[in-house]
């Protein structure tokens, strides 16, 4: 028993290790390297793409939720509507934090914004409405949510995988976003077993706050 829990923890920690060695230190390497003459973005778009390589092997590797077939209507409208509502929470919890101002006094958030938006439109939909939402989503939710569902079932496997998604974002105003709009994402994956409607989401989501900022 002892055994299958160190491997359950392994099998969690060992892609969150991936993702940071290959993502966070690619990044700061490239924007070391290219960073001035490229823009930051364009780093975070390059590592982004290398790192889904060995999230997405990672992912067909292990346990993971199995989605029902698509067998009428009512499902296809279930499934849409998951989406719209992901999409609206993230939507109204944008507004609330950017009304109570804490966006404006935090100095994380401020770099963190500065980077993705150095770049022209075509990295920015690239990078944060498609190579970024696909590397969160099979890291956070395929692999992390999906694996300690099967283990320990909804509550714990949806708040630990959003927590880890907040810290993902280094600040704490995307963290607190990140946190709540995980929670959405998770339980939608749970219910409905479908990673692709995650990544819809996620992108949906990103590409509304791109064009309205």
């Amino acid at each position: 028993m002892k055994q299958i829990k160190t491997n359950r923890i392994v099998q969690i920690i060992y892609p969150l290790l991936v993702y940071f060695i290959v993502y966070q230190l690619g990044v700061a390497l490239l924007i070391d390297i290219i960073g001035d003459k490229y823009g930051k973005l364009t780093c975070l778009l390059i590592a982004g793409i290398v790192c889904i390589i060995p999230m997405y092997i990672i992912y067909q590797s292990i346990p993971k939720l199995i989605p029902e077939k698509l067998t009428d209507k009512r499902q296809l409208v279930n499934y849409i509507l998951w989406v719209i509502g992901v999409v609206a929470l993230g939507i109204v919890l944008n507004i609330l934090l950017t009304q109570t101002g804490i966006a404006q006094v935090s100095e994380g958030f401020k770099h963190a914004e500065n980077t993705l938006s150095d770049g022209n439109l075509i990295i920015k939909v690239l990078c944060n409405c498609l190579v970024i939402p696909i590397l969160e989503e099979l890291l956070l939710r395929g692999i992390v949510t999906g694996q300690l569902y099967l283990w320990y079932g909804l509550i714990p496997s949806v708040l630990i995988s959003s927590i880890f998604f907040g810290i993902l974002h280094n600040n704490i105003v995307q963290f607190i976003y990140a946190l709540v709009v995980g929670i959405g994402l998770g339980v939608m994956y749970v219910r409905t077993k479908r990673l692709s409607l995650c990544i819809a989401a996620h992108c949906l989501l990103n590409l509304i706050v791109i064009i309205f900022s």
